[in-house]
C-alpha cells in the first residue's frame, strides 16, 4: 500500500461518525495504539521505496561502471595494439638497418684487406728496394733516359702507395663508424624489443579483461538490457556528432569537384566498404537474447582484423578518431548533407580533410567497438536521417 493511501485511510478513520463502518458493529474511533501503528507503517513504507530506489540506483551506477569499464577495455587494448604494432615495425626496420651495415662493413672489410695485402708486398718491395739503394737501382740504367723514367716510376709507385695507405686509413675509420652504428642498432633493437613484449603483456590484459567484463554483460539479463541502451544512446550522440561537425558547402575544405558524380546518381552502385559477410541488417529487430526491441542504423559486416576497408564513395574525411560504443570511427561527407560511417576499426590510413576518392583504402576492419565483433560497422546517412545501406550498395 502507498503512503499517500495509508494516511487517506487514517484520515478517513478518525474522521468517520459512529456507526458509519462495519454495519452496526462496535465502530469507536481508533485508539491512540493504532493510529501509531499506521503511522509505523507509513514509515516503514516509506523507508521501503527509499531502500528500493537507493538499490535501483546502486544497480543502475553498477551496470553503467561496467559498460564504462568496457569502453575504457577496448580503447586501452586499441591503444596497446596500436604501439605494439608501431614498435614491431620500428623492430623490421632495425632489423633492415643492422643487415645493410652488416654488408656494408663486410664488403669495406674485403676492401681493407685488399689494400694491407697490397701494401704487404709493397714494404717487401721497399725492404729489397732499401737494401740494394736507390742510387744504385737509377745507376744501373743503361741511358740517362732510362734513369730518368726509372726515377719517375719509383716517385709514382710511392705515391701510389701513399694513397693506399691514406684509403686504408680512411677505411679504418669507416670501419669504426660502422661497428659504433651496428652498436647503437643493436642497444636500440634491445630496448624496443622489450618495449614491444610489455605492449604485447598488455594486449594480453586488455584482451582477457575485456573478455570478462563481455563475460558479465551476457550472463546478466540487466546489464544487457543497459548495453543495449547505452548503445543506442551513442548512437544518438554519433547524431549530434555529424550535426556538430558539418560545415555549409562554401566553408568546406577540398570540396568535391564539379566533375564528382553525386552519390545520390550511384544509388544501388556503390561498391561494399570491405571484404566479408552480413550478418546484422539495418532497421528494426528484436534482441535475439533479451527479447526486446532495439532499432540498428547500420549494418555489421563480419570480416577479418585487417581486412582493407574502401571508401564507398569520393569525399573528405569529416571525422577520425575514438568515439564511445563505436570503437575506432571515419566518418566521410560525401557532399549535399550525405554521409558514410564506418566503425569497430583496426588501423586507419586518412585524417580529418583528407580528400578520399572511390574504392581507396581508409583503414582495416577491427574488433575495436564496444561489444568486441570482428568486422565493420557500417553506416549511411541523409542529414541525421540514417538510410538503409542494402539500397545503396551494389547487390552480392
Amino acid at each position: 500500500m502507498r503512503l499517500g493511501g495509508i494516511i487517506f485511510l487514517s484520515m478517513m478513520m478518525m474522521a468517520a461518525p459512529p456507526g458509519a463502518a462495519g454495519g452496526g458493529r462496535d465502530s469507536s474511533p481508533p485508539t491512540g495504539a493504532t493510529l501509531e501503528n499506521l503511522h509505523q507503517e507509513a514509515e516503514d513504507v516509506q523507508r521501503g521505496i527509499q531502500e528500493r530506489e537507493a538499490e535501483i540506483d546502486r544497480i543502475r551506477r553498477r551496470e553503467g561502471d561496467v559498460l564504462n569499464a568496457l569502453d575504457r577495455a577496448a580503447q586501452s587494448l586499441h591503444r596497446h595494439r596500436r604501439q605494439a604494432q608501431t614498435l614491431r615495425i620500428e623492430l623490421e626496420d632495425l632489423d633492415q638497418k643492422m643487415t645493410s651495415t652488416r654488408l656494408a662493413e663486410e664488403d669495406l672489410a674485403r676492401r681493407i684487406r685488399a689494400n694491407e695485402a697490397y701494401l704487404s708486398k709493397r714494404l717487401v718491395a721497399l725492404y729489397t728496394l732499401n737494401r740494394l739503394g736507390t742510387v744504385d737501382v737509377l745507376a744501373a740504367s743503361a741511358s740517362m733516359v732510362e734513369a730518368v723514367k726509372r726515377k719517375a716510376a719509383l716517385e709514382r709507385i710511392l705515391s701510389h702507395d701513399e694513397e693506399v695507405q691514406k684509403t686504408l686509413r680512411t677505411y679504418y675509420a669507416e670501419l669504426r663508424q660502422l661497428q659504433s652504428e651496428l652498436k647503437i642498432h643493436q642497444d636500440e633493437k634491445q630496448s624496443r624489443a622489450a618495449d614491444y613484449d610489455r605492449q604485447l603483456t598488455a594486449v594480453n590484459r586488455e584482451r582477457s579483461n575485456r573478455e570478462t567484463l563481455l563475460t558479465r554483460i551476457r550472463n546478466d539479463k540487466a546489464t544487457q538490457l543497459a548495453a543495449i541502451d547505452n548503445l543506442q544512446e551513442a548512437a544518438r550522440e554519433l547524431d549530434l556528432k555529424i550535426k556538430a561537425l558539418s560545415r555549409p558547402p562554401d566553408s568546406r575544405v577540398d570540396s568535391p569537384a564539379a566533375s564528382v558524380r553525386p552519390i545520390t546518381a550511384s544509388k544501388g552502385l556503390l561498391n561494399f566498404p570491405v571484404k566479408g559477410k552480413i550478418i546484422n541488417r539495418f532497421g528494426p529487430y528484436r534482441h535475439p537474447r533479451m527479447n526486446v526491441p532495439a532499432f540498428r542504423n547500420g549494418i555489421d559486416i563480419a570480416a577479418e582484423r585487417g581486412e582493407p576497408v574502401k571508401a564507398v564513395h569520393a569525399g573528405t574525411i569529416l571525422y577520425s578518431g575514438w568515439f564511445k560504443g563505436y570503437g575506432s570511427v571515419v566518418i566521410i561527407d560525401h557532399g549535399d548533407h550525405f554521409y558514410s560511417v564506418y566503425a569497430h576499426l583496426e588501423d586507419v590510413f586518412k585524417s580529418v580533410d583528407n580528400r578520399v576518392e572511390a574504392g581507396d583504402v581508409i583503414a582495416t576492419a577491427g574488433d575495436s567497438g564496444i561489444m568486441g565483433a570482428t568486422g565493420l560497422y557500417f553506416e549511411l546517412r541523409h542529414h541525421d536521417r540514417p538510410l538503409d545501406p542494402m539500397e545503396w550498395l551494389q547487390p552480392g
